[in-house]
């Protein structure tokens, strides 16, 4: 029983990698950099122009493009900087690049790979995880498999960000804080504020924790996890230009909440065009779903580092809520992921229902890509 959740993390890799080459060998004629989802309409740095990067027509791409050349110059030394939309927001989640280019050993002509290896890393690590908490709480460790449906795991695996980063570690912070204050609970504190921003709230929920437990060494330990990050933050500042074109970094105008029942039309038949907007409706539910079982979770107890983790993320999504517009259908479920994680993680059916209400828009971007595959086959 001990190495099935082993098993089942491999499997989970397994499957992750399979589709990968299943999709690039049959709608990116092999070019695996199409998973960068690289857009035509940006420049490109000349210095990876060996790599014959796969690049989307009439599109920008997406933010992996972005984190595929900072895998290529981690320390700002090359200048590919000048090609990402915001480096001082990027370059700040430095954990999977930066993995990536150790793992290359600083070779160009290992980066790519080395980066979808880190990917995969996380899809281990966060299933392995998850399949411990499943035996833990008396279930099959299969139920960890859960993991692949958190959109934050969707989309990394599609499109090379790194929010699957701070998804795992998220899950490996539950699992570590149950066993009390702990090297490798802290340590995660530490990636996860280098894997995203957001990662700190991780932090602060196992400080608010033991503050409430009146542990107030434990606190400052929790506290002190961070100080590794903050020179890497202030390197950042000083080397990067601040946002100038970036969507998050126009999040704050405020808007009421009700904007969001102006869906956007899509360019699709009727009956497409009312599916994804159903399915629009139902990420909305989930979130605010997530939003109120944190906070019942919270009051009903335990109240447990989870809980408290739970609540801070919550606070960060009711944010959003209130500043974000409608539009990328990958914005939300990604910002999102670390809390429907650790509400799924309270083990009730209830639990997992905003995970599922959420996971269903993201997977309709499959929905090409298989199609590609059906056609080649056919």
């Amino acid at each position: 029983m001990r190495r099935l959740p082993w098993l089942t993390a491999l499997a989970a890799v397994s499957a992750c990698l399979a589709w990968q080459a299943i999709t690039v060998d049959f709608n990116y004629g092999g070019n695996w950099t199409a998973l960068f989802c690289t857009g035509a309409e940006l420049r490109q740095p000349p210095e990876l122009a060996h790599e014959r990067i796969y690049l989307f027509p009439k599109s920008t791409g997406y933010d992996g493009q972005y984190y595929h050349y900072q895998a290529h110059d981690p320390f700002l030394r090359r200048g590919l900087s000048e090609y990402v939309d915001s480096p001082r927001l990027r370059y700040r989640r430095m954990l999977v690049p930066t993995a990536a280019w150790l793992l290359a050993v600083g070779q160009d002509r290992w980066i790519d790979p080395a980066f979808i290896a880190v990917i995969l890393a996380f899809v281990f690590l966060g299933t392995l995880w998850s399949a411990r908490l499943a035996v833990e709480l008396g279930r099959h460790p299969a139920w960890g498999l859960l993991f692949l449906t958190v959109p934050a795991t969707l989309i990394s695996l599609n499109r090379m960000t790194v929010d699957i980063a701070l998804a795992a570690l998220v899950v490996g912070f539950v699992w570590h804080s149950r066993r009390g204050i702990s090297a490798p609970a802290l340590l995660i504190l530490a990636l996860a504020a280098l894997a995203r921003e957001t990662g700190v709230l991780l932090a602060a929920g196992y400080c608010l924790y033991w503050l409430a437990e009146r542990r107030l060494r434990a606190a400052a330990l929790a506290a002190a996890a961070l100080l590794p990050v903050a020179p890497w933050y202030f390197f950042v500042e000083r080397n990067t230009a601040a946002a100038e074109n970036l969507g998050a970094s126009q999040a704050a105008t405020f808007h009421l909440p009700l904007v969001w029942l102006e869906l956007a039309n899509y360019k699709a038949s009727p009956l497409v065009n009312l599916t994804l907007q159903g399915l629009d409706y139902a990420v909305l539910a989930g979130v605010l779903l997530a939003l109120v079982l944190a906070v019942v979770f919270m009051i009903q107890g335990p109240r447990d580092p989870a809980a408290y983790a739970g609540l801070c993320y919550a606070l960060l999504a009711a944010a959003f809520f209130w500043t974000f517009e409608p539009g990328d259908p990958f914005a939300l479920p990604r910002i999102v992921s670390p809390l429907l994680v650790l509400v799924a993680l309270r083990g009730s059916g209830l639990a997992l229902a905003p995970l599922l209400l959420v996971t269903p828009r993201v997977l309709v971007h499959y929905w090409p890509e298989l199609a590609g595959v059906v056609r080649a086959l056919s």
